[in-house]
């Protein structure tokens, strides 16, 4: 029988500016999304169609579930797989679990039946689903995101180490998108935001959704102010709730994280397996 086990990272945004609403209601970004160790592993199988996680998700809402019933549609090809997700990525964290699940398991399922989709197809379909999604496809561990997120940039970055906090609280994109009022109308170039980050100088970056975030759901805010009562420089991932900075945790992180009972994950930039 056909078995294979995957691992699907999660990612974090180095900076994320909200430029402006599309008449269909999309939002336009200007991001830079780095991959990081923190990863879920996924178990795949031959078996009827059938997706799960280890934190009861749904499969109907599940986005690997809904993409290998858009790759059915698409290709004509019914995927004869159990799909099993061994969750470790916080949902509701900004860090991109779902999106990376769904962009492995078709990546993969797209090999298997002999790649009917190229690669610009398959990032469409994903993409369909998941604004994100097309950058767990790719093979750099950084790019810069544009459009929608998924008009992708690929750029090298050096290695870094981060330590990434999450409150007890899911934070809905949804609801942060809407409660948006204003956009960005200056950011950095390209060659800027690579400087910064490649210089460890997050203090010149922002993150748009983070913003929100804060006001909305004060636990994130509580995470952002304590790091930085500590002197450190964190930023939001995507629309939240997890918070990171770069560099290792200190004991008065480590302490605090405990005390508050916030999950503590020490990582790394991801470069695959």
């Amino acid at each position: 029988m056909f078995v294979k086990t995957l691992y699907s990272c999660g990612k974090i945004n180095l900076g994320l500016w909200v430029l402006g609403r599309e008449k269909n209601g999309y939002h336009q970004i200007f991001t830079l999304y780095h991959k990081i160790s923190l990863c879920d592993e996924i178990e795949i199988k031959e078996g009827s169609l059938k997706v799960e996680t280890n934190t009861g998700i749904p499969q109907q809402e599940n986005l690997v579930y809904k993409g290998l019933i858009l790759f059915s549609q698409e290709t004509g090809i019914k995927p004869e797989i159990s799909v099993y997700i061994k969750k470790k990525i916080p949902t509701g964290a900004g860090l991109g679990g779902g999106s990376s699940n769904l962009a492995t398991v078709l990546k993969e399922v797209n090999a298997l039946y002999g790649f009917p989709l190229s690669e610009d197809d398959l990032s469409y379909l994903v993409g369909s689903i998941s604004s994100d999604a097309p950058f767990f496809l790719k093979k750099a561990s950084s790019a810069i995101g544009k459009g929608r997120g998924d008009i992708l940039k690929e750029i090298n970055l050096p290695s870094m180490k981060f330590t990434l906090i999450v409150p007890s609280v899911e934070a809905s994109t949804k609801r942060v998108y809407s409660a948006l009022r204003e956009f960005d109308t200056t950011f950095p170039s390209e060659e800027e935001l690579i400087e910064y980050i490649s210089e460890g100088r997050t203090e010149k970056l922002r993150n748009t959704l983070g913003e929100i975030a804060c006001e909305l759901y004060p636990e994130i805010g509580e995470v952002l102010r304590f790091l930085k009562f500590l002197g450190k420089k964190p930023l939001v991932s995507g629309s939240g709730s997890a918070v990171f900075y770069i560099g290792e945790p200190c004991s008065f992180v480590e302490k605090g994280a405990k005390l508050r009972r916030w999950k503590l994950f020490k990582v790394e930039s991801w470069y695959g397996v």
